[in-house]
């Protein structure tokens, strides 16, 4: 049976002088011996002998006496929070009203909108002064501490509707990776997306996504299918409305990319026509990284067809594309290290949005960035959220309803499968 804890207080009280006043072989030797008859962990006996045992003079009335010097218990510190309730309830209502973007693009997209937020009213009566002033200097950190426990993830996915093209694919260059020196406005990734809901039978239709590997500027466009009708045409609208003159493409090896109409297309209007490996995703990361952030967490997993769909669609990206552009703020790698066997990749300091990387480039003329700047000027961050919020509830009709929905289309195999089953 071991010591109790009085016997192992009258224990320390003897060995702790002897302790502090032995030499370091001396200390190791008393050190072993007290652990083993304490039980106590090393480091936490070292503590208790460096205190245990020691006495101090005081004078108590005309008595001159020795007092035993204890370690004083450190009472807990509490402090007031500065960035309180209010300031809470201001962030998650920003928050979810801007369709639950990470702390990190959601922090300097307040600070630039932030006159604009508080006199709206929606906002209004939770953006006190006090609130505003707070909100204006909190951190990243500190709003995704607030938000960790608001956050719900789907586990949704999408499937892949790539399909190889023809052999023409031998004619056009491969891209493997971009050259971080080499990087310059107007060449662009583009991909598609596939809106199938998960069951990719029958006609549904998809997303168009091109996105410009310097600046980020993506613009994005709903087509019927992949035929390479549509797929041309909105290329030539996405052409026409690039703030950037478009000198080059890159795309996957899908056929709605990989064909002689649009190698065509691109000499017509001398585009640089490139395309990734086979089974290699990662070649294009630029376009696939926003379409899981974009169109993927704006529009979902559903499936949509039809042409009501496809305007309801349309009217989605109408808004969603200014929106992006001007206002919503990303983080981009500027560098990739090799340490070792790992590669470290260093980002911006602080996210920026397209709009102001097009600004800061030198290269850009000046006529375009007075033209963005006209344009800016006119929206408003607040009322394309709404115009967004209103077009993606327009848009969910069609994804419960749709006559061709999963839900129908699954029933429908199921009972199809039955029915063989019972014959």
């Amino acid at each position: 049976m071991g010591l109790t804890m009085k016997q192992k207080q009258a224990l320390a009280d003897v060995t702790g002088p002897r302790y502090r006043k032995a030499k370091k072989a001396g200390k190791s030797r008393i050190l072993d011996e007290f652990c083993q008859s304490t039980g106590y962990h090393r480091k936490y006996a070292i503590a208790i002998l460096q205190q245990a045992g020691k006495t101090q003079l005081r004078r108590i009335g005309k008595q001159t006496v020795k007092v035993k010097i204890t370690a004083k218990t450190r009472r807990k510190r509490v402090y007031k929070r500065y960035y309180d309730e209010p300031v809470e309830k201001a962030v998650f209502a920003i928050w979810a009203f801007f369709r639950f973007i990470c702390g990190q693009r959601l922090v300097p997209m307040i600070r630039d909108n932030l006159d604009v937020l508080a006199e709206h009213k929606r906002f209004c009566r939770l953006m006190t002064n006090e609130v505003k002033i707070k909100l204006a200097t909190v951190s990243r950190s500190t709003v995704e501490r607030m938000l960790r426990r608001e956050r719900r993830r789907g586990k949704a996915k999408g499937t892949c509707a790539t399909k190889p093209g023809t052999l023409l694919k031998h004619q056009i260059t491969v891209r493997t990776f971009w050259r971080w020196d080499d990087k310059k406005p107007g060449f662009c990734e583009t991909d598609t997306v596939s809106h199938d809901g998960g069951y990719a039978q029958g006609e549904y239709l998809f997303s168009l996504s091109v996105t410009d590997v310097c600046v980020c500027w993506s613009e994005f466009r709903a087509l019927k299918n992949k035929a390479r009708t549509w797929t041309e045409k909105a290329l030539d609208d996405i052409r026409t409305g690039l703030p950037i003159p478009l000198k080059g493409i890159d795309s996957d090896n899908g056929a709605e990319f990989i064909n002689w109409h649009l190698k065509h297309w691109c000499e017509q209007h001398s585009i640089t026509f490139t395309r990734g490996r086979q089974y290699h995703k990662n070649d294009n990361a630029f376009v696939e990284q926003k379409n899981g952030d974009v169109v993927r967490k704006t529009i979902g997993y559903g499936r949509l067809q039809g042409d009501d769909a496809l305007n309801a669609l349309t009217q989605v990206y109408d808004v969603l594309n200014p929106l992006n552009n001007f206002f919503y703020p990303n983080l981009k790698c500027i560098d990739k290290k090799q340490v070792g066997q790992r590669t470290r990749r260093v980002y911006e300091k602080t996210p920026k949005t397209p709009f102001q990387r097009v600004m800061e480039r030198d290269d850009i003329p000046a006529k375009l960035k007075q033209d963005l700047t006209k344009q800016k000027a006119k929206l408003n961050i607040i009322t394309l959220q709404e115009e967004l919020d209103r077009a993606l509830e327009n848009l969910q009709r069609f994804i419960q309803h749709s006559p061709g929905s999963v839900e129908r289309l699954v029933a429908d195999a199921t009972d199809s499968a039955h029915g063989k089953n019972l014959t």
